[in-house]
């Protein structure tokens, strides 16, 4: 554990918050197969123990942006909440939590989130039968639909933008792609405000990430760079936009 937490700080990680506690560490058994596609099997551990009170209140009120990744919606909910009543932009990417929130508890806590990130086989399973248009009456900003090796649209109630990334290397795991495309995004997002930027920086993220094993990216800026200019993203109009369709 000491060797990962010393890996994360090399990478500029502050770890001032990190909670230890007792009991059986969380562990994810990935299996990658030969195209970079990977099936997770996961077993929470004490991770199951996190709680919204463990998130510090002083630590959510100086935040730019409050990122909710693959975490039980409970805590989603509470952390969401309060992030939003302090002017703080949330985003939240549900992952595998996507079949424990429900329809309802989801849509209501959509006026408590800036940016939503959802695959779209996620879209189409769990709110095939709820219209965008329904996402954004009850608060949502923008809606990012990931779509794997297509790219991905983003959505807001008055644009629309596609796009998709041709990796500069050959894809060996996808372990961390929607992650790094979720950073990425966000930290373009806050620095610009500017939606088909931000895409092209989440797919160049995303695209790059495939290309390393294992959860991290080596970062490296000219690297980066190149990818960026394998990114293709356009204005579209929001009529052109269909999900859920036979592919």
């Amino acid at each position: 554990m000491r060797g990962v937490f010393e890996e994360v700080k090399q990478c500029g990680v502050k770890l001032d918050y990190v909670k230890f506690t007792e009991g059986t560490p969380g562990i994810v058994f990935i299996i990658v197969d030969k195209s970079g596609e990977r099936t997770m099997i996961k077993h929470p551990g004490v991770n199951e123990q996190l709680s919204p009170s463990d998130v510090s209140s002083d630590l959510l009120r100086e935040a730019h942006i409050a990122h909710l990744a693959s975490v039980k919606p409970e805590i989603a909910v509470g952390i969401s909440e309060f992030a939003s009543r302090e002017g703080v932009l949330v985003s939240l990417d549900p992952g595998g939590y996507m079949a424990e929130w429900g329809v309802e508890r989801f849509l209501k806590t959509l006026r408590d989130i800036h940016i939503l990130y959802i695959n779209e086989q996620d879209l189409c399973t769990h709110l095939r039968n709820v219209s965008l248009d329904k996402m954004f009456r009850y608060g949502l900003s923008i809606l990012v639909v990931k779509r794997g090796k297509r790219g991905a649209v983003v959505l807001t109630q008055g644009s629309c933008y596609s796009g998709y990334a041709e990796p500069v290397k050959r894809p060996v795991d996808t372990t961390g792609a929607g992650d790094a495309f979720d950073a990425l995004f966000n930290a373009k997002y806050l620095e610009s405000k500017d939606l088909g930027l931000s895409l092209v920086h989440g797919l160049a993220a995303g695209a790059l990430k495939t290309g390393f094993r294992g959860s991290f990216m080596p970062w490296n800026p000219k690297l980066y760079s190149l990818q960026l200019e394998r990114v293709i993203v356009e204005r579209i109009s929001c009529n052109e936009v269909l999900f859920c369709t036979e592919k």
